[in-house]
């Protein structure tokens, strides 16, 4: 199987080998017609100059017979004619040979009938031999012909030069696309090279796999960002258990039925999250479709403050509860109970131990805003605008007593701003950190 190079190469050099074979038949066929012809022409000057000079003598009264004769003489020498006169009987009056061997089969003859103006009578005829000499003429037809010969070769080595370079110019191009096919096929979506070309079509196929690419690269991180924000959010419930039943194992807290509603609310928001994967694959991955409904604000915050109780006792953290009652939006539950939990998670977070937290819910006559307040390391004030950023961490310490901001404040981000909301964060640096989430109830 021959390259696409060496393919369009060898066309453009067979079309064009093609026309010269066409060009070449043209122009012998045009050289043999133009060169019979003007051997035609070179043949038929000379007997015609003799035919002229002998009328321009002839009737030239000053000239005699004699004087005549002599000057056509001389003509005939020059011309390498032969010249016979005869009467109109056919009886030869003259013969001027100058033509050496008139035995030769090259002679041709031309005769002119003369007329005897003033008697308007016929005066005999005047016949010319002469010899056609090609010499010169074939010399110059072999010249044209060795000069068309040249012509057509050096036309042949440019031709492929100029072949091999416009399929090179063709081939490139589609090449660089074939380079970016296969690092598609190999799972690579980036990083494309650019193609300059001034064929449209290739242009049109280039921008259209550079389309597929991007497609595809967006779809990629999707599905890596889906899987990594499902296993940050089931990550929370299930720590939150495990620190429930350590606390139980620890003596810390004692089984009554709020611990119990505690462990079953965190196994139904496990089990809603397993059953919401396969209804988000049929969705295309979509994580912000909504599910509208009239959510009890206060009562999700208070459930969701005695699922952290467990992880409040472990760390030493005082909690602080200011909640206006019967708080109601039109929302997604499930969504809210997310924005909110990863708050507080980071809110934990940023204390590790020994510290507070204080949790808010105030209604407003058009908003509702929710208010999480923590007293941990706090963050500088350069990179505040950077923690809603995917994968941002400060210091990367979620371990240690400093924030470990990074997926959960993405997903909050995104979360709000699919439920037409805002999200403020004021913080000092070594002081703590609040988290303002507001609501418009018009808006929902």
């Amino acid at each position: 199987m021959t390259s696409l190079r060496n393919k369009l190469s060898k066309n453009f050099i067979a079309g064009m080998l093609e026309c010269i074979l066409i060009f070449s038949i043209l122009i012998t066929l045009f050289i043999n017609i133009k060169y019979d012809g003007l051997v035609k022409i070179i043949d038929d000057k000379k007997p015609d100059l003799i035919g002229e000079w002998f009328i321009r003598l002839n009737n030239n009264d000053n000239i005699t017979s004699e004087e005549m004769w002599k000057y056509l003489s001389d003509i005939s020498d020059q011309q390498n004619v032969n010249i016979k006169y005869v009467d109109v009987d056919g009886k030869l009056l003259r013969f001027i040979n100058s033509i050496s061997d008139s035995k030769n089969t090259d002679i041709k003859t031309k005769s002119y009938n003369i007329y005897n103006t003033g008697k308007k009578t016929d005066a005999g005829k005047l016949i010319v031999e002469y010899r056609s000499d090609h010499t010169f003429m074939n010399k110059l037809k072999n010249d044209v012909r060795v000069f068309f010969i040249i012509a057509i070769l050096f036309s042949l080595v440019i031709g492929i030069v100029i072949a091999i370079l416009l399929a090179t110019n063709i081939a490139k191009p589609i090449l660089g696309i074939n380079s970016t096919t296969v690092k598609l096929k190999k799972g690579i979506y980036t990083d494309n090279d650019k193609i300059d070309s001034d064929i449209r079509e290739i242009t049109s196929l280039q921008d259209n796999i550079n389309f597929l690419s991007k497609s595809l690269n967006r779809e990629e991180e999707i599905r890596k960002k889906y899987a990594q924000d499902i296993s940050h959010e089931l990550r929370t419930p299930l720590a939150n258990l495990a620190l429930v039943v350590e606390a139980l194992e620890g003596g810390i807290i004692n089984f009554d039925t709020e611990v119990a509603r505690t462990l079953n609310g965190e196994i139904k928001r496990l089990e809603a999250l397993v059953n919401g994967l396969k209804d988000s694959f049929n969705e295309s991955v979509s994580m912000n479709k909504l599910n509208l409904e009239d959510t009890n604000v206060t009562e999700l915050v208070e459930e969701l403050l005695n699922n952290f109780t467990a992880n409040f006792l472990k760390r030493n953290i005082t909690l602080h509860v200011n909640l206006d009652q019967n708080v109601h939006l039109i929302s997604d539950k499930t969504k809210l109970y997310q924005i909110i939990q990863n708050l507080l998670t980071n809110a934990i977070k940023a204390i590790n131990t020994n510290g507070n937290i204080s949790v808010s819910v105030i209604e407003r006559s058009k908003s509702v805003s929710i208010k999480i307040a923590d007293d941990g390391v706090g963050i500088s004030q350069d990179k505040i605008d950077m923690i809603f950023e995917r994968f941002y961490r400060i210091d990367d310490s979620r371990n240690t007593k400093t924030n470990g901001l990074g997926l959960g404040l993405s997903i909050v981000k995104n979360f709000v701003e699919a439920l037409n909301g805002k999200i403020d964060v004021a913080s000092t640096l070594g002081e703590g950190t609040t988290f303002t989430v507001i609501f418009d109830k018009k808006a929902q």
